[in-house]
């Protein structure tokens, strides 16, 4: 298959695409009303979280409410034990180890601000739902009143914040750090500065802290980082101080959180485990890759996968990956996503690899009630990186036990595409970018000139990407056809070819297209 992608003279984005899945070009946002910027306080709570070991202690830090589903994104180490180089010597007495969290419960009292000027009230409790102790991030979810059995309303009276893309941020930025520091009183505190860098910790291309010359005080920790547009850029965690005094204080980006924030919201959902790995003689993996290329199957043993396949019938119960890895080191931060229809539903990251330098490990996703029909994403995190990916089919078609289908019945079912979208410049995945696949013999021309409701008349498919940056169409393609192809993000330049896409009679049910990197404005 040839796929070919070239870049174009920046074009006013797809209307459609501005309706559907928000991605229009940017543009300049005006200042905040003044309602808007009060709005902004009432969005960051206190949370008051009681150690199990002391009646009397706790931790107060704040937190940023993500919607009015009762989500708040907040630092760990105002829910859990997670160390700075330091160790905490009453917590290491009272028993916990980095990595805990502060009560069994993992629970929160919040309080909520209805009145800037008066003290915040507590209202609610909140559970921990996910957590990233490497990362310093945790998301909690609103789950009762605190002196009511009242059941909570589906929607809360609460403001929530708008998550912001925090790769758009750039040196001399407005930034305002929203909160409750304790200093001054016990009243939100919002102090406004400007960004002043960015920090690299590890080298790998990708922004781990986001500085600023905002004060972050202790109380502060965990609240709402927010820029002109009234945008959860990031969230506010620490500072920094030389021996000569000087102080320059650090905010973890929003996007760092994007992958947390989905998991918390899919927990419970599905059941995801990690089984045993298999540790043997050191493997050779093709172009010296730390993890090799998935297999999926319905079990795992002797190092593989037990009837391997890229499709698995409907009420398939379990599906195992075997994912071959080389030249690891225990300790190393990893994490794994599976996703269903470009969408995670389940998936861990920030853990540490404990399984030794070379082996095979077992992943794999289950369900009693048998798994969703659908495309499905395995993805493998080293560090925020996709080391490896794999994809299979559920439920498309039949397989094995039943009788094939005739060829043109077979090509009929067509081709679902999937791909990964980046930036050119940082080689960061771009989330919310969104691809259309045009029907045969429509034009690019085609496509802008069509005026139908949601451009059905040119647009056959299309694809949204996730955090990651990975698509998948919602419709599948039909064999023997070329398609001209359109891809959009916001704050980039569009891409848009004439018969870009060719599509074989031979090809499988899962095309993967080559990586999509596209420019900025």
């Amino acid at each position: 298959m040839t796929v070919r992608f070239v870049k174009t003279i920046p074009a006013p984005f797809l209307g459609l695409l501005l309706i559907l899945f928000g991605v229009a070009g940017s543009q300049s946002s005006a200042a905040m009303s003044k309602d808007s910027r009060q709005g902004l306080l009432r969005a960051a709570v206190k949370l008051m979280t009681p150690f199990e070991f002391s009646k009397d202690a706790g931790s107060l830090c704040s937190g940023a409410m993500l919607n009015q589903e009762g989500y708040i994104l907040t630092n760990f180490h105002c829910v859990g034990y997670t160390t700075a180089g330091e160790r905490d010597r009453e917590l290491d007495r009272a028993g916990l180890r980095p990595g805990d969290l502060f009560n069994r419960q993992g629970t929160s009292i919040v309080a909520v601000t209805n009145d800037p000027r008066q003290l915040p009230v507590p209202t609610y409790v909140a559970r921990v739902l996910a957590t990233d102790p490497d990362q310093d991030l945790a998301v909690l979810k609103i789950i009762s009143y605190v002196n009511s059995k009242q059941p909570l309303p589906k929607v809360l009276p609460i403001v929530s914040l708008a998550l912001g893309d925090s790769d758009l941020v750039e040196a001399l930025d407005e930034v305002i750090v929203i909160g409750y520091p304790g200093i001054g009183g016990d009243t939100v505190t919002a102090t406004e500065g400007r960004i002043s860098g960015f920090v690299d910790v590890d080298e790998d291309g990708f922004t781990d802290w986001i500085k600023t010359d905002v004060l972050i005080n202790q109380g502060n920790s965990g609240g709402a980082a927010v820029n002109d547009k009234g945008e959860l850029i990031g969230v506010p965690t620490a500072r920094l101080q030389d021996r000569s005094g000087n102080v320059i204080y650090l905010i973890r980006p929003s996007n760092n959180a994007v992958a947390l924030i989905r998991r918390a919201m899919k927990a419970g959902e599905s059941a995801s485990n990690i089984g045993d790995a298999v540790i043997g003689s050191p493997i050779e993996i093709a172009g010296g890759k730390p993890i090799g290329e998935l297999a999926f199957g319905t079990g795992f043993s002797d190092n593989s996968v037990t009837d391997p396949a890229h499709g698995f019938a409907s009420g398939t119960t379990e599906i195992h990956a075997a994912a071959p890895y080389q030249s690891m080191r225990d300790g190393m931060r990893w994490g794994y996503a599976w996703q269903l229809g470009g969408q995670t539903v389940s998936g861990e990251n920030g853990l540490k690899w404990q399984y030794g330098p070379s082996g095979v490990l077992d992943l794999y996703l289950q369900s009693e009630k048998g798994l969703p029909d659908g495309a499905y994403t395995l993805q493998i995190l080293l560090g925020d990186v996709i080391a490896q990916e794999g994809y299979f089919i559920i439920g498309t078609h039949e397989f094995k036990t039943t009788p094939q289908k005739p060829a043109d019945e077979e090509r009929r079912a067509g081709v679902t595409i999937t791909g990964v979208i980046i930036d050119r410049s940082t080689r960061r995945p771009i989330q919310g970018a969104a691809i259309a696949f045009l029907w045969p013999g429509k034009t690019i021309r085609d496509f802008d000139a069509d005026r139908s409701k949601g451009k059905t008349a040119t647009a056959q498919s299309y694809g949204v990407t996730n955090a990651n940056g990975v698509f998948t169409s919602d419709a599948p393609l039909t064999r023997g056809q070329a398609y001209s192809v359109v891809v959009g993000a916001k704050g980039y330049q569009r891409i848009a070819e004439d018969d870009a896409l060719e599509i074989y009679d031979d090809e499988p049910d899962i095309v993967q297209l080559d990586t999509i990197e596209m420019d900025r404005q």
